[in-house]
């Protein structure tokens, strides 16, 4: 254990760091039993530290969790609003298919979000196309509305009754069979 005060000159690391020079391939469990024949005893837990620690005076890259910036200089988030203030009346598709002809791969989720948060700092609504996510689930079921259209005025309620009929009474046949009897009954 090191003394109080002692004064720490990183022989130890000066050594792994020649070691590993002279060896870059070497493991580091490699390095500590060299070192340890040569009357030095470090852990591996230092070797490795020095090994993969970055050289004094490097910095680290610029950009978000070190993602690299745009090949034509600003994020990808930027070249998104260029575009959108080149061409006011584009789509999402046409922005992302556009910029990745120009070089600039841009995925269509980091559109979407540019897209809407641009909209929103102008006072727009951004909208689906189709009505959002929702419009399979809204389609599937009927309306009240839709099913007049179509049900030759029966609303989605009264059609809801019929199928339950035609579930007890056994099927479609059944049903026909019913009605037969009832106009002759009229």
């Amino acid at each position: 254990m090191a003394k109080k005060g002692a004064k720490r000159d990183g022989s130890k690391s000066v050594a792994i760091q020649k070691y590993l020079d002279a060896n870059p391939g070497a493991g580091a469990q490699a390095v500590k039993d060299a070192l340890a024949k040569g009357g030095l005893e470090v852990s591996i837990g230092l070797v490795n530290k020095v090994k993969y620690s970055k050289p004094a005076g490097k910095k680290k890259t610029a950009g978000h969790r070190g993602r690299p910036k745009a090949a034509s200089g600003g994020s990808n988030s930027d070249r998104i609003r260029e575009y959108m203030d080149a061409n006011p009346g584009a789509t999402r598709p046409q922005i992302r298919d556009a910029l990745n002809a120009q070089g600039v791969a841009v995925s269509t989720s980091l559109v979407n979000a540019v897209y809407v948060k641009y909209l929103a700092k102008l006072g727009k609504k951004v909208t689906s196309a189709r009505g959002g996510r929702r419009v399979k689930a809204a389609q599937a079921r009927p309306t009240a509305a839709r099913a007049s259209a179509t049900g030759a005025g029966l609303s989605a309620a009264e059609l809801l009754n019929a199928k339950g009929l035609v579930d007890q009474l056994g099927g479609i046949e059944k049903v026909r069979q019913a009605l037969s009897l009832l106009e002759q009954l009229q």
